[in-house]
C-alpha cells in the first residue's frame, strides 16, 4: 500500500482532515494501517481530547494528531504544529489507509468484485451493494427494496456503468440475482465461504458509499445468530452504511461470511448479516433468466 509520501514543507500549517468516524476509532485504524506498512507505532491518549500518534521506519518519522469533532466524528492533523515536520500524505493517502483501516490483504482482494447498484422507483432513487459471483455475470444482492423493479444500473470496479437485470427475487430470504449482459469473473465461491462463525470474531465489509466508492467497515460477530421471518441473521457490531445493503462480509481470512441484510433501528453499529448457507441454497434454485 502506498502510504505518506508526500514531506511537508517548512512553515506549512498543519493539514487538517475531516473524518465520519469517532477519534477512538480513527485512530485505532491509523495505527493498524501504519503498522501493516512496517512502522513502529506508539500512541498518547488525552482522554476525550486527542490522540497523538508516534510511527518510525528506520528513518521515517510520521506524526499525526487525531481530536474529536463530535462523538462521531473526528479530525487528523499533520505537519509541524501537529508534532513533527513530515506529514503522512495527501488527503487521498489518508483515506485510503483509513478506509482499509490495516485489514488483511486477503479481504482487500475481495474489493474488485464488489459492485455498486443504482435503481429506481416510484420516483425515488435506491442504492445498494452486490458481490460479483462465478463467471457468468452474476451478481447477488439484497432484494428489500426491489419489488417492481426490472433493471438496475451496475457501476464496476473497472470504473464502467452497465445495465443488470433482475432474475429473481427472494423476498423470505432478502436477496436477489441480477444478471449481467456479458460474462464478467466474479468471487470464486468454491472453498472461499464461512458459513459457521465464532462470537466476537473479526468481519469486514465492503459497501458503497454515496458516490460510488467502497468503504471497508470492520466488525465484530455477536453473542448469538438471530432469525428474522423464520431466516437465521448473524447479529454484528458493525457500522452499517447507507448503499451497504447487499455488499459482502468476509472474514480475515478473505473467505466470504455473509451479506449485509442492514442495521438495527435506531442504531448505527448494530448490523444483520445473510449468512452464506442461505445465500448457497438461493443460488442453487436461481437460475441464470429466472424470474
Amino acid at each position: 500500500m502506498l502510504l505518506f509520501t508526500v514531506p511537508a514543507s517548512g512553515g506549512e500549517r498543519p493539514a487538517a482532515h475531516p473524518v465520519e468516524l469517532p477519534a477512538p476509532e480513527t485512530a485505532a485504524r491509523l495505527e493498524r494501517c501504519l503498522a501493516v506498512s512496517g512502522f513502529d507505532v506508539t500512541r498518547r491518549d488525552t482522554p476525550g481530547v486527542e490522540i497523538r500518534i508516534f510511527a518510525s521506519r528506520g528513518e521515517e518519522v510520521r506524526r499525526l494528531l487525531v481530536s474529536p469533532s463530535s462523538p462521531l466524528a473526528s479530525v487528523v492533523e499533520w505537519g509541524p504544529d501537529a508534532g513533527g515536520g513530515h506529514a503522512p500524505g495527501t488527503p487521498a493517502d489518508l483515506r485510503a489507509c483509513i478506509d482499509r483501516g490495516g485489514a488483511p490483504t486477503e479481504v482487500l482482494a475481495g474489493e474488485k468484485f464488489v459492485v455498486c447498484l443504482r435503481t429506481r422507483r416510484e420516483g425515488r432513487e435506491i442504492r445498494f451493494s452486490g458481490l460479483l459471483v462465478g463467471a457468468e455475470g452474476t451478481i447477488v444482492s439484497t432484494a428489500h427494496d426491489l419489488d417492481r423493479v426490472e433493471a438496475v444500473s451496475v457501476r464496476l470496479r473497472d470504473g464502467r456503468t452497465v445495465s443488470g437485470r433482475i432474475g429473481r427475487r427472494d423476498p423470505l430470504r432478502d436477496l436477489s440475482r441480477i444478471d449481467l449482459p456479458e460474462p464478467v469473473p466474479g468471487f470464486p465461491l468454491e472453498g472461499r465461504v464461512r458459513d459457521r462463525l465464532t462470537p466476537d470474531e473479526p468481519v469486514y465489509s465492503l459497501g458503497c458509499a454515496d458516490g460510488g466508492a467502497v468503504r471497508l467497515r470492520e466488525g465484530r460477530v455477536g453473542e448469538n445468530p438471530r432469525t428474522s421471518g423464520g431466516m437465521p441473521l448473524w447479529e454484528v457490531r458493525m457500522e452499517t452504511i447507507p448503499g451497504s445493503s447487499g455488499g459482502p462480509a468476509f472474514d480475515a481470512g478473505g473467505n466470504l461470511a455473509g451479506l449485509v441484510k442492514g442495521r438495527f433501528r435506531g442504531t448505527k453499529d448494530q448490523g444483520y448479516l445473510i449468512p452464506v448457507g442461505t445465500i448457497l441454497e438461493f443460488l442453487g434454485t436461481a437460475k441464470r433468466g429466472d424470474r
